[in-house]
């Protein structure tokens, strides 16, 4: 790959720092991760993310791109103790009378789709990138340092300066790449630099969750992962088999009605839920670890791609873009199909004259492509209960009919539930639900259900 620059900056190291140091890999000498916490070689969680002691679920978008980046990915995941989990198979949407094997319910029995999942919890997820991407050998790391602000130079960004045992480090870049997250530094550091900052578009979901593991030795369901999460009903709860034998349970609630974090309050909340098939699995299983609760007040999208300057040499990436409503399990996925977006951008511009200049614009344009499919999924999810605060999509209803459609029509057609499983993955943008020849067949069991 023809290198575009010296030397590259990601401020962030968690797993989207993780994955965009890999990419910058291939096209700069040198990258470097700057990370706030202190990293130890071992998996576990940092203080910087306020959800890592939650159910995660890498979809498998993130998981294609992990897989390119590092080849072999998902052996190493089983190796470390992850578990494999056949989609539409080892995974069942509780209803409240009985299991299904699509969202909506309509497929009542278990069929294979061809998509592998893997179930761990989020320590061991990072753990497995950041082995991966040490092996990388013009990637170092500082840890345990606070990035203070951007150099700002000739009219562009030419690297940072952080904060390391009571003294100030600048680090000289290229390119510097903010993948703090929803915290991130670089609005900040925009206003200081006097730019623009972006607006924001804002859905408030008002969720809150707690999380705990289990040992269940007795555990006796063909499944791995049992999801109580049916639209409509605002609490949830989901529980998976993770590394060690393990399973790991979050319960949430919305607007208000959020689950207690001692033992018994824990226990009747997921009693609570409109199936009792979660609690009957664990009120008599030995809880591993503290009840830890999270609250997500509002899912947020910065649009970058409508400011009409920006800073040379510097990108912002990950969920400091867009933040997702976590019950949809979409973020990981999207950080990595940004970074996938980066290093597409970036093979075109190692062959032009102009390979960093007018980046940010490209890169952010491409960013909100990546975007629009899981923040409209999880918007029109959100959007179906009143208390939900924000701007609803007009065509709400129509789509709702649409969806009822298509889910009865992947009942009858396996090649239908696998497009649609896709499209949830993020490896098949939204669009593809309406293209025809499957919008015909879909308006024509939409009229079937209609007269019938």
């Amino acid at each position: 790959m023809s290198r575009i620059g010296e030397d590259a900056v990601v401020v962030g190291g968690s797993i989207a720092g993780l994955i965009t140091a890999s990419v910058l890999s291939a096209f700069f000498e040198q990258v470097t991760v700057l990370e706030r916490d202190q990293i130890d070689d071992r998996p576990g969680i940092h203080k910087s993310i306020p959800q890592g002691n939650h159910l995660h679920l890498l979809l498998l978008s993130g998981q294609r791109v992990l897989s390119k980046l590092y080849p072999g990915f998902t052996d190493k995941l089983q190796k470390l103790g992850a578990v494999r989990v056949r989609w539409g198979m080892d995974n069942a949407t509780l209803l409240p009378d009985r299991k299904s094997y699509s969202p909506g319910g309509a497929v009542r029995e278990p069929r294979d789709l061809g998509i592998d999942l893997y179930c761990q919890s989020r320590g061991l997820l990072e753990f497995c990138v950041r082995q991966c991407t040490r092996e990388l050998t013009n990637v170092r790391f500082q840890s345990n340092c606070n990035v203070e602000r951007l150099i700002y130079r000739n009219q562009r960004v030419g690297g940072v300066v952080y904060e390391h045992d009571g003294g100030s480090h600048p680090v000289t870049a290229d390119l510097v790449v903010d993948t703090g997250g929803r915290g991130a530094h670089a609005l900040r550091w925009l206003k200081e630099l006097g730019f623009p900052v972006p607006r924001e578009t804002s859905i408030g979901v008002d969720v809150a969750y707690a999380s705990t593991k289990y040992e269940i030795p007795n555990y006796s369901e063909p499944e791995k992962l049992l999801a109580a999460n049916v639209t409509g009903f605002p609490n949830l709860g989901a529980m998976e088999e993770i590394e060690g034998n393990v399973f790991h349970l979050t319960v949430g609630g919305r607007f208000g009605d959020y689950p207690p974090v001692d033992e018994a309050g824990f226990l009747a909340f997921t009693k609570s839920l409109y199936t009792p098939m979660l609690y009957e699995l664990v009120k008599d299983a030995k809880r591993i670890s503290e009840i830890t609760p999270h609250r997500f007040p509002t899912a947020m999208r910065r649009h970058y791609e409508r400011l009409e300057t920006f800073p040379e040499g510097f990108l912002v990436l990950g969920d400091a873009v867009c933040s997702f409503n976590p019950v949809y399990g979409q973020g990981m996925s999207s950080a990595a199909l940004q970074a996938e977006a980066l290093q597409e951008l970036l093979i075109e511009r190692a062959q032009a004259v102009a390979r960093l200049e007018g980046l940010p614009q490209e890169f952010f344009a491409r960013a909100a492509e990546v975007v629009s499919t899981p923040w409209t999924l999880a918007a029109n999810a959100d959007f179906v209960y009143p208390q939900t605060k924000g701007e609803r999509p007009k065509d709400m209803e129509e789509g709702a009919r649409y969806f009822m459609a298509l889910e009865a029509l992947s009942a009858e057609d396996v090649k239908v539930q696998t497009l649609v499983a896709e499209v949830l993955n993020l490896v098949r943008p939204l669009s593809d639900l309406s293209a025809e020849p499957l919008r015909t067949r879909v308006m024509e069991q939409q009229s079937k259900r209609t007269n019938g």
